[in-house]
C-alpha cells in the first residue's frame, strides 16, 4: 500500500517497508509523532517498496531485510546503486538475521536498529532507538547521496592532510580504529588496505551484543588477517585483530612484558556508549604512547575525540576520515576541533597513509 501526504513540506519524508502489517502501523505511529519527520508511504515487499521510492521521492527508507521472497538485500542494492537514500534497517535480532544486518550495512545500509521482542529489546526501548536512528539518517542524507553518486561535497573546513613531523622512531605495535555510523564499511576498507602490514589492530564498533562477532567474521573473510571478537586477557599477535564486543564492557588496550593484552572491564557509557572508542584510545595513548596509530572514521557524536586527543598528546600518529567521505562527520569533526587529528584523509587513502606512516621513519619496523 503506498500513502501520500505530509503535514509538514520541512518535515523529512519516510517511507516504511515491512510485510507485517502491524510492524507498519506502529513505525507510522511512532514516526508521525516525532518532531520533524512524517510517514509518506507503507511498502510490504521489495517490489512495492521499489515503487513507492520511485512515486513518493523520500528523504528516508526504513527497511525490513525479511521481506517476501527474502528480497530485502536486493532492494536495498537496487536503492544504493540506482537511487542513493539513506537506508535504515529494521532488523530481527540474531540468527541468520545478524547475516544479513551486517551485510546490509556492508553495502551501505545507514544504521540499522532491532524490532521489539517483549524481552530484551523493549518497545520503550524500540521507540527511542528507532527515533535516534532516523535523526542519524536524516542528517546524513545529503552526504549519503553525493558519496553514492561520486560527488565530493565541499568541506572548506577540512583540508586533505595536515601532517606534523613524526614525534618519534620505532616500531608500530598497534593500529587503533574507532567508528559508528556508516561505519561497516568504512573499518572493512581500512583493514583490508592495512592487512598486509601486519600490524595488530583493535577495533571500537559501536553495535549490540550478537553483532560484532558476526563483523568480525566478515571482517576476516575480507582482509585474511585472524579477526575475532575480542576476550579478556586476549594476546594481540601481529596479522590479529580484534573487535570490541557489543555490551556492557568496554575494550582496553595494555602492555604487559613487551606483550599486548585486551581487557574487557564493566563501566558505565562512555559519550552514550559502551563499548567506548575513547575508552579504548585512552587505554591506547598510556600504555603504548608513541608506538600506535589512532584512526577515527565516521559516525554520530563525539565519541573518540577526547581519546585521540590524548593519543596524539603522547605521541602517536593519528588520522580522521576527511567529512566529504563520512557517511555522519560527527565524530571526526569533533576530533578535528579539538586538534586531536595529524592528518585528515579520504576514506580510500587512510590504508596508503597508515603505510606511509609504518614505513617512512627511519630505522622502523612493525611487530
Amino acid at each position: 500500500m503506498i500513502g501520500a501526504g505530509i503535514s509538514s513540506a520541512a518535515a523529512v519524508k519516510v517511507l516504511v517497508v515491512d510485510d507485517s502489517v502491524l510492524m507498519q502501523k506502529l513505525m507510522t505511529q511512532i514516526i508521525d509523532a516525532a518532531p520533524g519527520f512524517k510517514v509518506i508511504g507503507v511498502a510490504g515487499s521489495a517490489e512495492e517498496g521499489w515503487d513507492a521510492i520511485q512515486a513518493l521521492r523520500p528523504d528516508v527508507v526504513t527497511l525490513d531485510l525479511e521481506l517476501p521472497g527474502r528480497h530485502g538485500l536486493k532492494l536495498l542494492a537496487r536503492v544504493l546503486k540506482q537511487d542513493p537514500l539513506p537506508v535504515l534497517i529494521v532488523s530481527a535480532f540474531g540468527g541468520p538475521g545478524a547475516d544479513n544486518t551486517i551485510q546490509a550495512l556492508e553495502l551501505g545500509a545507514i544504521d540499522f536498529i532491532e524490532k521489539p521482542d517483549g524481552s530484551t529489546n523493549t518497545l520503550e526501548g524500540f521507540m527511542k532507538h528507532l527515533v535516534a536512528a532516523l535523526q542519524r539518517a536524516a542528517t546524513s542524507r545529503r552526504p549519503v547521496a553525493a558519496a553514492r553518486q561520486g560527488v565530493q561535497t565541499a568541506d572548506p573546513a577540512r583540508p586533505a592532510m595536515m601532517a606534523r613531523e613524526p614525534a618519534r622512531a620505532g616500531k608500530t605495535s598497534l593500529i587503533a580504529i574507532g567508528a559508528s555510523t556508516g561505519g561497516v564499511p568504512a573499518v572493512q576498507t581500512v583493514m583490508r588496505d592495512i592487512a598486509h602490514l601486519r600490524v595488530p589492530v583493535a577495533v571500537v564498533q559501536h553495535m549490540p551484543p550478537g553483532y560484532t562477532a558476526k563483523f568480525a567474521a566478515r571482517l576476516a573473510a575480507a582482509t585474511g588477517l585472524d579477526v575475532h571478537e575480542a576476550a579478556d586477557g586476549d594476546r594481540l599477535k601481529p596479522g590479529m585483530a580484534v573487535v570490541a564486543p557489543g555490551g556492557s564492557r568496554h575494550l582496553e588496550i595494555e602492555e604487559r612484558r613487551g606483550e599486548l593484552v585486551c581487557l574487557l572491564r564493566e563501566g558505565p557509557l562512555v559519550c552514550g556508549h559502551s563499548p567506548s572508542v575513547d575508552v579504548m584510545f585512552h587505554s591506547v595513548a598510556r600504555s603504548l604512547g608513541a608506538h600506535a596509530i589512532g584512526i577515527l572514521l565516521t559516525g554520530m557524536g563525539r565519541d573518540g575525540a577526547d581519546g585521540l586527543l590524548a593519543m596524539r598528546r603522547a605521541g602517536a600518529e593519528t588520522l580522521i576520515q576527511s567529512g566529504e567521505t563520512c557517511v555522519v562527520n560527527g565524530m571526526p569533526k569533533a576530533a578535528f576541533e579539538l586538534g586531536a587529528a595529524d592528518r585528515v584523509v579520504p576514506l580510500g587513502q587512510i590504508g596508503a597513509a597508515v603505510g606511509q606512516l609504518v614505513g617512512e621513519r627511519p630505522g622502523l619496523r612493525t611487530v
